[in-house]
């Protein structure tokens, strides 16, 4: 049976205490062998005939070279022992300069001498707990960082939506204006439209009755009307009249709708919730990009019946109706078809806007809603019209998804709750 002894580090102080033991040894047999020289120095010339004379002669030489094996030893023994105690006193003073320069994980290894043990396990303890506080320290930041940059991030959406909300106010101040001065004449000119079609279809009755007398006429007075006819045109007065008329009837009607359309469109109470009619709304900004979408691109309507009408902020629906639609004119270079398409789904309502326009690139698709980057040149777009948008629907508590394929298309769907929740404020 093998025993296994353990080995347990030895004491600094023992160390030091047999090396001055093994010093102060050869010291005291030096000094024994110096005066058992000096003795026979003096007493030689007597007793070197003696034998004791002689045995101490032996004794002193054999004396001499014990004394200087331990001389030797002690030096060798010193300069190691020194050694071995130097050692890790350096080590503590290589891992205290890593310590100060920021290198946490520095750690010292067992020596063979418990006090220098015990200094390193404290040092090898606060090094651990500085590195742990130190991750700790740089996780917080690294944190707070993040909740800065969503601060920011947050700052500048709200500073975005902030601009939007006075630039729509100012518009809405500007269009009211506008629309009321434009509005009167409007209405006066659509009034007055009538009584000139009921005058001009009088006036043309009363010419046909005249030419029905012609022929009771003289000569000389048939001819002279029916010069005045020729160079007036009486024929195609007779069938232009009504059609001007027409027309200038149906653009009255025209402007009388765009007035109010803007009117709608820009309203004042846009940070008021109100029950918004989505078809309708939809409707206005289309009659908006009228001259954008006639003659190139076919809008296709699929509106649920009995659609309920929904909580929100009229004029900032519109807003987003508006970038959608006018982002899809624009992507639709020559012809194509934009399909709007309503329905209600539990407690919300789906709109979808699909056109069949040129699409998006998957990098472009990443960055849709981020503010002031924009897929038009210089100069045709801000950049702001989609991130406002995401906003916009985000404040309503609601969804807005979009895919596309380059070449193919741009579908939007956007998912809005019927009854809007908005946050009481507690005191």
């Amino acid at each position: 049976m093998k025993i296994k002894l353990e080995k347990r580090p030895m004491k600094i102080g023992t160390a030091i205490a047999l090396t001055i033991s093994i010093m102060v040894t050869a010291a005291t047999l030096g000094i024994a062998v110096y005066a058992l020289f000096f003795v026979n120095n003096i007493f030689s010339p007597v007793v070197l005939q003696n034998e004791i004379s002689q045995q101490l002669y032996v004794f002193q030489d054999s004396l001499q070279r014990l004394v200087l094996a331990f001389l030797i030893f002690g030096l060798i023994s010193a300069y190691y022992m020194t050694k071995v105690i130097l050692n890790p006193l350096l080590d503590l003073v290589r891992g205290s300069k890593e310590l100060s320069e920021g290198n946490f994980e520095y750690r010292f290894k067992q020596t063979n001498y418990s006090e220098i043990n015990k200094l390193t396990d404290t040092y090898n303890q606060m090094a651990e707990s500085l590195q742990n506080l130190y991750t700790e320290l740089e996780n917080k930041v690294k944190e707070r960082t993040i909740e800065l940059e969503n601060m920011n991030m947050e700052l500048k959406n709200t500073q975005v939506m902030m601009i939007h909300s006075e630039k729509m106010r100012s518009l809405g101040q500007l269009v009211a204006g506008i629309t009321h001065e434009i509005n009167n004449p409007i209405n006066f000119i659509h009034g007055n439209m009538v009584h000139l079609k009921n005058y001009s279809t009088a006036l043309i009755d009363i010419i046909n009755l005249y030419e029905s007398y012609e022929e009771e006429l003289a000569d000389e007075k048939r001819q002279e009307l029916k010069k005045m006819k020729a160079k007036i045109e009486l024929d195609f007065i007779r069938e232009d009249l009504p059609l001007l008329i027409k027309s200038c009837h149906e653009g009255t009607e025209r402007t009388k709708n765009i007035i109010n359309d803007l009117k709608n469109f820009s309203r004042l109470d846009e940070m008021v919730v109100n029950n918004v009619d989505l078809p309708k709304e939809i409707d206005t900004t289309l009659n908006i990009l009228h001259n954008k979408i006639k003659g190139k691109i076919e809008v296709v309507k699929d509106y649920a019946p009995n659609l309920p009408t929904i909580e929100g902020y009229g004029g900032q629906l519109n807003q987003v109706f508006m970038n959608i639609l006018d982002n899809a004119c624009y992507a639709i270079q020559e012809n194509g078809t934009i399909y709007i398409r309503l329905q209600k789904e539990g407690k919300d309502v789906i709109i979808e806007f699909e056109d069949t326009g040129c699409g998006m690139q998957k990098e472009q698709l990443e960055k849709i809603f981020e503010p002031f980057y924009t897929t038009k040149p210089v100069g045709s777009g801000t950049g702001l019209g989609m991130s406002i948008s995401y906003k916009v629907i985000q404040q309503h508590h609601g969804l807005i998804f979009v895919d596309s394929v380059a070449g193919k298309g741009t579908k939007f769907r956007i998912q809005l709750p019927i009854k809007m929740k908005i946050a009481v404020k507690k005191d």
